[in-house]
């Protein structure tokens, strides 16, 4: 495999990740203010609590392809989860351009990135939601291990370091 298809590769799973750690930024961040539980079988409409299908899931294109409205209720979605999805495509697939070289570095920085963003905008006033946000860290946190894992065997596999073209 050539370093550009490599390159390709991983940068079209990180804008993926990226794009799904944002939806489900946003899915904790709800939850947790409203009192749910992190962790169920299926997402709903705010709404009218009506079960969404996986491809109303489908972060930042579905939002546009539902023209920003539940395709049950046709509640409007708040712009804000297309733009957060967005905002986390964009850091991940940035910092994976700027980094790719350092696995361990951007893999380092996208954790670091999703824990400040989560710690800064979901505010806890009870014990209880309290308890949802370590959850919710805790879920993010095997998500990120488990995707740093997988970089960390490709690169392995396919350059037998971490580090690219940094020794001489």
């Amino acid at each position: 495999m050539s370093d550009f298809t490599f390159f390709v590769i991983l940068l079209s799973t990180s804008a993926i990740f990226g794009t799904t750690i944002g939806a489900y930024y946003c899915t904790i961040e709800y939850r947790i203010r409203a009192n749910l539980p992190l962790v169920t079988s299926g997402c709903i409409c705010p709404s009218c609590g009506h079960r969404l299908a996986l491809y109303h899931q489908i972060p930042i294109l579905s939002f546009f392809l539902l023209k920003g409205k539940c395709h049950y209720c046709h509640a409007p979605i708040p712009f804000r989860y297309p733009l957060t999805e967005a905002a986390f495509l964009t850091y991940y697939t940035l910092t994976f351009c700027m980094l790719y070289r350092f696995p361990l570095i951007f893999i380092s920085l996208w954790y670091l990135f999703v824990m400040i963003w989560i710690l800064k905008n979901v505010h806890t006033k009870n014990s209880r939601n309290y308890n949802r946000l370590l959850k919710g860290l805790l879920i993010i946190t095997a998500y990120h291990a488990v995707i740093g894992l997988l970089y960390i065997i490709l690169y392995l596999a396919v350059y037998g370091s971490f580090f690219l073209n940094c020794l001489p």
